[in-house]
């Protein structure tokens, strides 16, 4: 699959629109989130499914963002968006 720099932004996009586990969406720059873009574009382009991106999400906020609750709902609604995005271009 060509990932193109349009599908790029538009997963950035979701991921600071819709994810934003930390709640900086319209305080913070737009691309707060965009280094965890081609991570999560690699995991659903080798066929990982809402349960792996979700998990994948996840990880990220407890890892890289040290966060103790991790909204569970929020990042299955947001891998199914991404799912949808990615494999629908």
């Amino acid at each position: 699959m060509n990932v193109t720099a349009e599908l790029y932004r538009r997963v950035c996009d979701v991921l600071f629109d819709e994810w934003d586990p930390i709640g900086v969406n319209g305080v913070a720059p737009r691309d707060e989130y965009d280094s965890y873009a081609w991570g999560l574009i690699a995991e659903i382009v080798s066929g990982g499914d809402e349960t792996a991106v979700s998990n994948q999400l996840s990880q990220i906020a407890r890892v890289s963002m040290c966060l103790t609750h991790i909204n569970e709902e929020r990042d299955h609604r947001v891998a199914r968006r991404l799912i949808a995005l990615v494999r629908g271009s």
